[in-house]
């Protein structure tokens, strides 16, 4: 385990080195912020009919999609191309293979960052945008659900991540990979979008999670079934990425 975890914590010091995560998630902050001074620009200019709270109640909820659909999965392509193919690229990933640690731990570790980073920004905008709710008058209505949602958004966060290792083993070129998973998170977002039938099967459709378990409520075995469901994915693209790093030559 103290293996596994100084791995980690040198491959969250590499991300951490990496200047351009810091500039996406203060362009994410001030998108927040922007769409929160859009809702009272609006509602100034249409007389000011409503209140601020009725305004801005519950804007962490408003840009949660944006959150679980956009900006977190490019981080986490970015990321996981970063610690794996972009290494796998220049060689430099033969450096943590001298280290005294198993290719498994390794693999994990590596998640396990990217998984860390994307957590820390979901918490960062989570912050900003409460903040920018409260300051503009908003007040704190939905805010504790809002954490509730976060947190349970984590579980599919952790799965789509598993599945970007996995397709970082599939192909070389840090380039080609960061394609091939932008075309495969789009491509099963637009399935499970105009396909409503196959996106229930598809992990993609469980990226909001906070739905199934907030406001109106899935009877208990339909739930069951969508925990096992997404469990087998993360099993499979855990089991699935380990195997084909584990035979890919440095």
């Amino acid at each position: 385990m103290a293996q596994f975890m100084a791995n980690w914590k040198n491959e969250l010091f590499k991300l951490r080195k990496r200047k351009k995560y810091f500039v996406f998630l203060i362009l994410g902050c001030l998108i927040c912020v922007a769409s929160a001074l859009r809702l009272v620009i609006a509602n100034y200019i249409t007389g000011g009919a409503l209140s601020p709270e009725t305004v801005l109640g519950g804007l962490t909820n408003a840009n949660l999609p944006f959150f679980l659909l956009v900006f977190l999965p490019l981080m986490a392509i970015m990321a996981a191309c970063d610690l794996f193919a972009g290494e796998q690229a220049d060689h430099t990933i033969r450096f943590s293979l001298m280290r005294p640690v198993g290719k498994g731990k390794l693999f994990f570790s590596k998640a396990a960052a990217v998984f860390t980073l994307c957590a820390f920004d979901l918490a960062v905008l989570y912050l900003v945008t409460t903040l920018t709710q409260v300051i503009l008058g908003g007040g704190t209505r939905g805010v504790a659900l809002s954490f509730l949602a976060c947190l349970l958004d984590l579980i599919p966060l952790a799965v789509l991540v598993l599945f970007f290792c996995l397709v970082n083993q599939l192909v070389k070129g840090s380039s080609l990979t960061v394609l091939l998973c932008v075309v495969l998170y789009v491509g099963f977002i637009a399935v499970g979008t105009y396909l409503p039938a196959f996106g229930g099967l598809l992990f993609t459709g469980y990226l909001r999670w906070h739905n199934l378990w907030i406001g109106v409520t899935l009877p208990f075995l339909s739930l069951l079934s969508r925990i096992g469901l997404l469990a087998g994915y993360g099993l499979v693209f855990a089991c699935g990425g380990y195997l084909l790093f584990d035979r890919k030559e440095a």
